[in-house]
């Protein structure tokens, strides 16, 4: 008696299918880790002009740090959002 196997079967190895609960697991982090970075990109952009303020008022006292507070400043207000911010901002 001859038994017919098909070959790619002989190859491939089995994998356990990942649980419910783990799918649901990597989503909600993957989830949460999207909407921790909208949160972290929107705060950096309102604190842009506060830094700038600050730069202001030590300009004449502190002229190092005020440029170190300005080149900061400029660089969290152009900072684009990410694909997963864009989406948190949307729902």
């Amino acid at each position: 008696m001859t038994t017919l196997s098909h070959p790619s079967r002989l190859y491939l190895p089995r994998r356990r299918a990942a649980s419910l609960r783990q799918v649901l697991m990597q989503r909600a982090e993957r989830t949460l880790r999207g909407l921790w970075q909208a949160l972290e990109a929107a705060g950096q952009r309102r604190a842009a002009p506060e830094l700038l303020a600050q730069a202001d008022i030590l300009q004449s006292s502190h002229p190092a740090l005020a440029e170190s507070l300005r080149e900061l400043a400029s660089r969290h207000a152009a900072r684009p959002l990410t694909p997963a911010a864009t989406a948190a901002r949307t729902r």
